[in-house]
């Protein structure tokens, strides 16, 4: 199975087995570092992530892992808080993370640029909407290589 696959089949099952300790994933990396697989899964709980409730979490994901067979080598697997400049992936953060600053990357350049930081408004038809200085900007979300919250302090 390639990566994606791994990604695309555990996700759901991850996310129903997760809900019930009302842990949300985030993102989920599945890729070769350094010689050896690593299973990465970004997680986040509305009282925060702590060192107990990633090994609570771990503890789930691993036996979804192996009882659906999803992947047959060895493998690590870590789970982790996405931080506090967290990616943003799913239509729920575009909407939570409104009015916050963020800062987008593209695959492709539109008007010559492929980075841009603005107050992220949400997702309207299937593009990102920016507010970069007074102005609004669609980004669309094919188009988006990676959307990240910027740290404000």
């Amino acid at each position: 199975m390639k990566n994606q696959e791994v990604v695309a089949k555990s996700e759901p099952l991850l996310e129903q087995a997760l809900a019930a300790l009302e842990i949300e994933i985030v993102d989920i990396e599945y890729r070769k570092e350094h010689g050896d697989w690593v299973f990465r899964v970004f997680i986040d709980h509305m009282d925060g992530v702590d060192h107990n409730r990633c090994q609570q979490a771990s503890g789930v994901i691993g036996e979804i892992l192996e009882k659906n067979g999803l992947i047959d080598h060895a493998y690590t697997l870590e789970v982790s808080s996405p931080g506090l400049d967290r990616v943003i992936k799913k239509d729920r953060d575009f909407q939570r993370f409104s009015g916050r600053t963020v800062k987008l990357k593209t695959y492709e350049a539109l008007e010559g640029q492929k980075n841009f930081k603005g107050t992220l408004r949400g997702i309207e038809n299937d593009s990102i909407v920016l507010e970069i200085e007074g102005k609004t900007v669609f980004i669309p979300r094919s188009n988006a290589k990676q959307v990240r919250l910027v740290v404000e302090l």
